[in-house]
């Protein structure tokens, strides 16, 4: 009988350390998960701000590129309109 309690007892000491490693293991999971979603944070900031200078620049181009179609636009329609005077 005594034999079989400490047996018994042996088994509860090693879940003990087996509970204390499985502790170990979830605050390492966590400080993980925590180092994740600021990484994930960072990301989606820096992709917003991505978004909204390429969003500039493709504004820019395009207002850029349409200055000049106007410019030969206007000067189409004013060669029209002096042919069409003489």
């Amino acid at each position: 009988m005594e034999e079989i309690l400490k047996q018994i007892l042996s088994e509860i000491k090693e879940m003990r350390v087996d509970i204390r490693q499985v502790e170990i293991d979830v605050n390492d999971l966590k400080q993980g998960q925590s180092r994740l979603e600021l990484g994930q944070q960072k990301l989606q900031k820096n992709l917003v701000d991505s978004l909204g200078l390429y969003t500039e620049r493709i504004i820019d181009h395009v207002d850029d590129k349409t200055e000049v179609l106007n410019k030969r636009v206007f000067k189409v329609e004013s060669e029209i309109e002096r042919l069409s005077r003489q």
